[in-house]
């Protein structure tokens, strides 16, 4: 059945825990883990999954606006910002890394909470 979003926003069930602010991508079977580095994210959990079967609301890379990441290292305000392991962001571009965004703020710490800008490239960033 086709549906209709227009809203940025959409619930899905969580395949595993899944941390709050973390990039997450869609599984074959419909459902959402944590996107590591070489995976193309459909968006950022806005809240965190507690087990498999959960379900939460994901804001899409579609939607207009900002959205809260997790940084995995530091880095600057303005930085292109790349996939990185358990769904965080990084600033360098790595050979199997996605571009994601650009950081509007700086990050001082691995854990960091940062607003991005999505941007998403479509082929890796080698």
């Amino acid at each position: 059945m086709s549906q209709f979003n227009d809203t940025g926003y959409k619930a899905f069930e969580a395949d595993a825990a899944i941390a709050q602010w973390a990039r997450v991508k869609l599984d074959s079977d419909g459902k959402v883990t944590t996107a590591g580095l070489t995976d193309k994210g459909i968006g950022v959990a806005t809240r965190a999954a507690a087990a498999a079967g959960d379900i939460i609301d994901v804001a899409l890379d579609s939607k207009p606006g900002t959205i809260k990441m997790i940084a995995s290292e530091a880095l600057a305000a303005g930085a292109t910002v790349y996939s990185e392991a358990s769904g965080k962001v990084q600033d360098t571009a790595q050979a199997t890394a996605f571009q994601v965004g650009v950081a509007m703020e700086a990050a001082t710490a691995d854990g960091d909470i940062i607003e991005v800008m999505p941007r998403v490239g479509d082929t890796a960033a080698a």
